[in-house]
């Protein structure tokens, strides 16, 4: 028998549009999201409310989604750009950012959201953390937060990983990834939480891409793949990982191509395709998505996987540097 052909179908969410890019976007538990902060113009962070989501229980219902503000308080974190959260047991983390007049990057302190109210995570001791960034990534598995990369205070980017763990509140510095610093990155954890898998960014000078870089989390060590066939070099796009069939995958998609000439300031050349990346075989392939109505191109967008098989994306930034304001759920298949 052949190997099945993987599919896709994009369905739009009649939510509450919410116009917004860098900002970020976690999964609390399977059918839920959770989107925070982010920017509306260009430098001028949104409001710390936390926007709460829960999809229908068919991707084919685009109706009965529930969109939930829950206001900000005192305990809410600072409304920032660029941060970077995960979800685990439950919980939503948030790390970092910039904000302010100079728009720099906001402390390293850790912030827990529970479900109704934001806390403070406290480190069990003086250890070294990572420091400040913006445009860094951040993903959880095997009961840690793995952090990596991202912008600097002085404008310089971070090649560095480190790892929290939620049980002994201590940070980790780990081996430092390969290639380029970079910011606008993408990460994440496979889905048996055994591996970490790195793809794209931007050095300074161009996006990065023909690579994609694995971390062992138990051997704390990298390795590469090189690729002439697959996702072209881009930066601030969106990688999560999927299981279908039992066969894991990861998504990649969007995402800027070449950086505006007026850097944060102005919009780039986005990308609207949607790669697979089979974790088994060490290969990829362009997904085969029919739907005539889908999103269109863009980067600087949030996504999270919110079911084993189907991939949340909202808002973005398109061409015309407009804040896009849109929600889709993208469902995986084989045939």
């Amino acid at each position: 028998m052949g190997r099945k052909r993987l599919r896709g179908t994009w369905t739009q969410l009649s939510l509450e549009i919410l116009p917004v890019s860098s900002q970020t976007i976690a999964s609390p538990e399977e059918g839920t999201a959770i989107v925070f902060s982010g920017e509306l113009k260009p430098r001028e962070p949104v409001q710390s409310d936390v926007h709460f989501i829960r999809l229908p229980s068919s991707v084919q219902d685009n109706t009965s989604a529930v969109y939930q503000r829950i206001a900000r308080d005192n305990a809410s974190p600072s409304p920032r750009v660029g941060a970077a959260s995960a979800a685990s047991n439950g919980k939503v983390y948030l790390v970092s950012g910039r904000a302010g007049k100079e728009f720099k990057p906001i402390d390293s302190t850790i912030h827990e959201f529970d479900g109704t109210s934001w806390h403070t995570v406290v480190p069990a001791d003086r250890s070294p953390v990572p420091q400040p960034r913006s445009y860094h990534v951040m993903t959880a598995a095997a009961g840690h937060l793995f952090l990596h990369a991202g912008c600097a205070a002085d404008g310089g980017r971070y090649n560095d990983l480190w790892a929290f763990d939620l049980t002994t509140k201590m940070w980790k510095e780990l081996a430092n990834a390969p290639g380029k610093e970079r910011g606008g990155t993408s990460l994440i954890a496979s889905r048996d939480e055994t591996k970490l898998f790195r793809i794209g960014g931007f050095d300074g000078k161009q996006e990065i891409g023909g690579i994609i870089d694995i971390y062992d989390i138990s051997q704390n060590s990298w390795t590469s793949i090189n690729y002439a066939n697959g996702p072209i070099a881009r930066s601030v796009a969106v990688l999560t990982a999927v299981l279908v069939g039992e066969r894991q995958y990861l998504v990649y998609a969007f995402g800027e191509a070449d950086p505006s000439k007026i850097g944060h300031e102005g919009a780039g050349k986005f990308l609207k395709d949607t790669w697979v990346f089979d974790i088994e075989k060490s290969d990829w392939s362009e997904l085969d998505c029919s739907d005539e109505h889908k999103p269109s191109a863009r980067g600087w967008l949030g996504a999270v996987a919110c079911a084993d098989d189907t991939v949340l994306i909202q808002g973005g930034l398109n061409e015309d540097n407009n804040r896009l304001g849109d929600w889709w759920l993208l469902k995986l298949n084989t045939t």
